[in-house]
C-alpha cells in the first residue's frame, strides 16, 4: 500500500509540473525585462557584458566591467555583478586551486580530489558516495544564466608540456528573438602525455552545460530548459611504489607503480526544466516595489554510469596483496563493477519576497524571502546483480532578510519523509558589515544524514563485498569570520562536530565511528602592499582526530608578485606561488572503490612547493605563462604528496590564453 501511495504522489507531482507551462507560458522582448510595472519602462543600459560567476565555487570567476549580471536557476531574482578586472589568479588554471583552501590530487589536474581542509557536504536525499570528481562537473542548477544585452564569448586555452595535456573551454551567451537567451559552457581537460607523467596514469574528463532561458514580455514567467554531460575517464596506476633512480629520473616513466590496466568511467548526464510564475511585485507610483510571490517548478532527470575494472597481471599482486580482506576471493583474472543510476526529481516551491531594487541597470537581489517547498526524488539504482529503489520526500523552507548594505540574514531547511525518514538539515548564515570597522559573518549548520549507497553496500564481478547497517551520521558544524578589507586581513575560526562518522579504513572498507569526533580550525590571511608589490598569505591550523579523519594541522600558501601597468596599456604581474603542509599520514586514493582511504605506511613530509609565474592583459585579452614545481630543480627527489603513493610530478611549464570578445 505504501508503495502504490508513492507511486500515485510521484504521478500527480509529473503530471502537474508537465501541464504547468501551458497556461503559464508567455513571450517577452529582446531586452530582458524586471518585475512587471505599471507602464513603467525601465532605462536601457547601451553596455552589457558578461562574467564568470562565483556563486557555485566550482571555477574561476572572471571579472567584468561591462554591468552583465549573473544568476542561477533556483533563484533568478539573487544576482551578482562583477567589476573587477584584476589578474590574481588568472594562472591557477586548476580547479583544486582556485578557491581559499586547496585541495589534494593525485598530481595531475583532472584526478580524483579530496579537500585538506575539512569541509562538509550538503546531503539532499539519496547520496551514492562518489565525489572526486566533482569539482570539475558542473549541472543545471550550478551554471550560470546572463543578464545581458550584448552577446558574450569567452574561450580560454591551457597547454602543458605537451600537446595532449591540455585544459580547452568556451562559456557563450546571446539574447535573441522572442524573449529567448542562449547559454553554453564547456570545459575538456586532458592528461595523456605518457613521457611527462607516472606510468598507467592519464584522464580526460568534458564538462558541458547548455540551456536556453525563455523570459515571458509581462515579465512574469521565467523558463530555463538545461542539458548537462559530464564525464570522466581514468587510467589509475593505483599510485607510484618507487620513483626511478636518482639521476635516471628525468622521466617520469622510470617510476614503479601498482597497477597496469585500472580503468574507470564516470559518465553523468541531466536534462532538468525550472520554471517561475511571478504575481504581484508591480511597482507603485512612489516608485517602490511592491510584494511579489512566485510559484516555481522543477523537473530533473539524472542518468549517471560509475564503471571500474582492472585486468589483473603479475605486476598487479603488489597491489592485490594490500588489500586482501577488499579483493578475498576475487577472480584471478582481475575486478569489475557497474553501477547505474536513473532519478527523476519534481520539485515545487511557494515564496513571497521583495526586491531591493527595480532598475534594470542595478543587480537584482532580495530584500526579504519567505518560501516553502516539497520535492519528490525517485531513485533507480542498478548494483550488478541487484537493484534498488529508493523514493525520497523532502519538505524544504527558506528565510532571506537584507536590510540595506549592512544586515543580510539567510536560513534554509529541509526534511525527510519516505526513505530515508528523519534525515533534515539546517543552515543559517548572519552577515554584518560595519563600513571601516570591518565585516562579520556566522554560520551554522545542522543536518543528520543516512550512509551513501557505497558505504551501505558494494559488489566487485557480481559478489557482494560488504553490506553493512550504519546507523545515520549527525553533523553540527559552526563557523565564525571577521574580515578588515581596508588593510587586506581576515581571520576565521570553524567548529565541526560529528556523531558517529563513516570513513573507509585501511583495508579499503567502510566503518562507523563509534562515538564523536571533532574539528577544530583557525585561518589567518594578511595581505602586505609595498608599491607595486603585494605579500600575501594564508596559514590554516586544524585539529582533527587521525584514527578517522587525515589532515595536515598546517597548511599554507603564499604569493609574492608584483603588479603594474606598462606602456599604459598592458596590465602585468609577475611573482613566486608557495604552498606547503606539515607532517601527517594523507589518505591515500582506491581505484577499486573511488574512495580515499586511511593508510599508514606512508607519511607526507613538509615540502615547499614553489611555482614561477607571469600573467599579463591587454583589453579583453588574457595570457600566462607558469613554471610549476621548481624547487625540483635543487631537489630532484623531493615531491609534494598529498595523496599517499601520488607524487606531484618535477618542473614543468604551462601557459594560457583567455579572451573574451564582446558582440
Amino acid at each position: 500500500m505504501r508503495s502504490i501511495c508513492r507511486t500515485n504522489i510521484m504521478v500527480i507531482l509529473l503530471g502537474v509540473g508537465l501541464c504547468w507551462p501551458i497556461w503559464s507560458s508567455a513571450q517577452r522582448p529582446t531586452g530582458v525585462g524586471n518585475m512587471p510595472t505599471n507602464g513603467r519602462r525601465p532605462a536601457s543600459n547601451p553596455q552589457q557584458g558578461n562574467a564568470r560567476p562565483t556563486a557555485s565555487n566550482q571555477r574561476e570567476t572572471l571579472p567584468d566591467t561591462f554591468g552583465v549580471f549573473l544568476f542561477q536557476v533556483d533563484n533568478p531574482n539573487e544576482e551578482i555583478a562583477f567589476t573587477d578586472s584584476s589578474l590574481l589568479h588568472v594562472h591557477q588554471y586548476d580547479p583544486t586551486r582556485r578557491r581559499a583552501d586547496d585541495y589534494g590530487h593525485l598530481g595531475i589536474v583532472g584526478t580524483a580530489h579530496y579537500p585538506l581542509v575539512y569541509r562538509s557536504r550538503q546531503r539532499r536525499g539519496l547520496d551514492l558516495g562518489w565525489h572526486q570528481y566533482d569539482l570539475y562537473h558542473n549541472f543545471g542548477n550550478t551554471a550560470n544564466y546572463y543578464r545581458l544585452e550584448r552577446p558574450f564569448t569567452n574561450l580560454y586555452f591551457m597547454q602543458g608540456g605537451e600537446q595532449r595535456d591540455n585544459i580547452v573551454g568556451a562559456e557563450f551567451s546571446r539574447n535573441f528573438a522572442d524573449g529567448l537567451n542562449y547559454m553554453i559552457d564547456y570545459q575538456a581537460i586532458t592528461q595523456e602525455a605518457q613521457p611527462l607523467q607516472y606510468p598507467n596514469q592519464q584522464n580526460q574528463t568534458r564538462s558541458l552545460v547548455t540551456g536556453m532561458w525563455w523570459h515571458s514580455k509581462n515579465g512574469r514567467y521565467d523558463g530555463f530548459l538545461s542539458y548537462a554531460a559530464n564525464t570522466t575517464n581514468s587510467q589509475d596506476n593505483g599510485g607510484v611504489i618507487a620513483l626511478g633512480e636518482r639521476g635516471e629520473y628525468n622521466s617520469p616513466l622510470n617510476a614503479d607503480v601498482f597497477l597496469e590496466d585500472g580503468l574507470s568511467r564516470y559518465a553523468l548526464r541531466e536534462i532538468m526544466y525550472t520554471q517561475h510564475y511571478r504575481f504581484g511585485g508591480q511597482t507603485d507610483s512612489t516608485g517602490q516595489g511592491r510584494r511579489a510571490f512566485s510559484l516555481s517548478h522543477q523537473l530533473d532527470y539524472d542518468q549517471n554510469t560509475y564503471r571500474f575494472s582492472d585486468e589483473r597481471t603479475r605486476s598487479d599482486d603488489s597491489f592485490y596483496l594490500l588489500f586482501t580482506q577488499l579483493l578475498d576471493e576475487v577472480d584471478t583474472r582481475g575486478v569489475r563493477y557497474f553501477v547505474q543510476h536513473r532519478s527523476l526529481a519534481n520539485s515545487f516551491r511557494l515564496s513571497t519576497f521583495k526586491l531591493q531594487s527595480d532598475v534594470r541597470t542595478a543587480e537584482r537581489q532580495q530584500r526579504d524571502l519567505l518560501e516553502v517547498g516539497l520535492s519528490h526524488q525517485y531513485h533507480q539504482v542498478g548494483l550488478e546483480p541487484i537493484d534498488t529503489v529508493v523514493n525520497n520526500l523532502l519538505l524544504t523552507g527558506k528565510i532571506g532578510l537584507r536590510a540595506g548594505k549592512r544586515l543580510r540574514l539567510h536560513a534554509d531547511g529541509q526534511l525527510a519523509l519516505f526513505d530515508q525518514r528523519g534525515d533534515f538539515r539546517l543552515h543559517g548564515e548572519l552577515a554584518l558589515d560595519l563600513g571601516k570597522a570591518g565585516q562579520w559573518l556566522l554560520h551554522l549548520t545542522n543536518q543528520l544524514y543516512s550512509p551513501t549507497l557505497l558505504q551501505d553496500r558494494f559488489y566487485l564481478l557480481q559478489r557482494k563485498v560488504w553490506d553493512n547497517d550504519f546507523s545515520k551520521t549527525l553533523e553540527t558544524n559552526a563557523g565564525l569570520t571577521y574580515q578588515l578589507p581596508a588593510f587586506g586581513f581576515e581571520v576565521s575560526g570553524n567548529y565541526h562536530l560529528i556523531n558517529k562518522l563513516i570513513y573507509y579504513d585501511t583495508s579499503g572498507l567502510p566503518q562507523q565511528a563509534s562515538g564523536v569526533s571533532n574539528v577544530l580550525q583557525l585561518a589567518v590571511q594578511k595581505d602586505f602592499r609595498f608599491g607595486h608589490f603585494v605579500f600575501s598569505n594564508r596559514l590554516v591550523l586544524q585539529q582533527a582526530p587521525s584514527e578517522v579523519l587525515r589532515m595536515p594541522t598546517l597548511f599554507g600558501k603564499h604569493s609574492f608578485f608584483y603588479t603594474g601597468r606598462w606602456f599604459k596599456v598592458l596590465q602585468v604581474q609577475t611573482g613566486l606561488d608557495l604552498r606547503y603542509v606539515s607532517d601527517f599520514y594523507p589518505y591515500y586514493y582506491n581505484p577499486f572503490v573511488g574512495q580515499f582511504q586511511l593508510q599508514d605506511r606512508r607519511e607526507a613530509t613538509f615540502v615547499p612547493n614553489l611555482d614561477l609565474y607571469f600573467t599579463m592583459r591587454v583589453s579583453t585579452f588574457r595570457a600566462f605563462a607558469k613554471m610549476e614545481n621548481i624547487n625540483t630543480f635543487w631537489a630532484p627527489n623531493d615531491r609534494l604528496v598529498l595523496t599517499a603513493y601520488y607524487p606531484y610530478p618535477a618542473a614543468g611549464f604551462r601557459f594560457g590564453l583567455i579572451w573574451r570578445m564582446l558582440d
